[in-house]
């Protein structure tokens, strides 16, 4: 069951193709594997449209699992209490699994945690049977959030396809300057995802401009993917009277990413706000390129400092500049890290490494 609407794309679509490899690894048939999405825009017997609150979709999944015998359901981000959790646990689904893609709640502690334990006890007939998390800071904001208990939980980290997101053969190196139009002395620092300002993107062009300002910027190029219409405009005013107005690229919503990231040096994530585990993170990773991120949530998991990259102070734009500087300057540090981001990512980041972990939870509770 996914929460938002078919085809929405970014990670939820890759997410469809990775539940249904680890149902089939599982055992089930490829007939038997059923998908909900809010909204459908091409429906098949095996697509259905629910929604995950009101009354009429509680109905509707009811008939669908009297007549396909459905016993297992994963649901998208699916929390509690919740009237669907309810209505499926009565019309016969044994195990109801909740997926999380994001944080569930604050943390609390001492009266407020143990109430929401109680909380739990008093109103799990109404909660999914199990939860899986991306992070482990995901999985605290369940533990520690809503008092749910840890036994109830799992963590399976995201993983991606190894063989699109892999370093880049040397005929490649140039991609990234040929298609953006660098100059090719430049090292390309990489941030790929959404433009909203808790992800740090004003972080990111404030770093640039403090380069310039401490004349270390002249081989340095900042490419940032991601932005549609006019999403960019605010952060160019951070630098449009600086010299790093010439050292920033805004790329925009492109296909192409997997090829900008293997001929990148330096992955970057600057977020300001809560990340829970971004996919962006680990596909830079596999393309070999150290990570710089900043430390908060399942973020921080993403990055082994002194190893595959380093983490820095949310907003701490000065600090981001100068592991940039620091690492790009250092070209054995960089070659090591470069080479321990890519092995990190073939040891616990891979799609089939999330599949394998997916199977063994679904094996559990059948």
């Amino acid at each position: 069951m996914i929460h938002c609407e078919q085809h929405t794309g970014y990670a939820i679509g890759k997410l469809e193709v990775v539940f249904k490899k680890s149902a089939i690894a599982a055992g089930y048939e490829e007939k038997n594997i059923f998908f909900s999405f809010s909204k459908v825009f091409v429906p098949s017997e095996n697509i259905f449209e629910l929604g995950y609150h009101d009354d009429e979709s509680r109905e509707k999944i009811k008939s669908l699992i009297a007549k396909h015998h459905i016993r297992t359901i994963v649901a998208f981000d699916l929390s509690y209490p919740s009237k669907i959790a309810s209505a499926v646990k009565q019309a016969g689904v044994e195990n109801l699994i909740s997926y999380w893609g994001a944080s569930m709640s604050g943390l609390n502690s001492g009266i407020k945690l143990a109430f929401k334990k109680i909380e739990w006890l008093l109103r799990r007939h109404s909660a999914p049977d199990f939860f899986i998390f991306e992070s482990k800071a995901m999985q605290l904001t369940a533990t520690k959030g809503r008092g749910i208990p840890k036994s109830k939980t799992t963590v399976i980290p995201l993983g991606v396809d190894t063989e699109k997101y892999k370093p880049t053969e040397l005929k490649r190196k140039d991609y990234v300057h040929k298609k953006l139009n660098i100059p090719s002395n430049r090292k390309i620092i990489f941030y790929s995802g959404h433009m909203e300002e808790r992800k740090g993107i004003r972080v990111i062009v404030k770093a640039a401009r403090y380069l310039s300002e401490t004349n270390r910027l002249a081989g340095i190029h900042f490419v940032l993917c991601g932005n549609k219409g006019n999403e960019a405009d605010t952060y160019i005013e951070e630098i449009k009277h600086s010299a790093a107005i010439n050292h920033v690229t805004f790329a925009g919503y492109r296909d192409d990413v997997p090829l900008l990231m293997q001929s990148s040096d330096i992955g970057v994530i600057a977020s300001t706000g809560w990340d829970s585990f971004t996919r962006s993170s680990v596909e830079m990773l596999a393309s070999g390129m150290p990570l710089i991120a900043s430390n908060l949530g399942g973020l921080a998991e993403t990055t082994m400092p002194g190893k595959t990259g380093s983490l820095v102070p949310p907003g701490d734009y000065e600090a981001l500049a100068e592991e940039v500087f620091d690492i790009l300057s250092d070209a054995p540090l960089l070659e090591y890290y470069s080479e321990q981001a890519r092995s990190l990512a073939m040891s616990d980041f891979t799609e089939e490494r999330q599949i394998e972990r997916l199977t063994r939870v679904y094996l559990a509770h059948l």
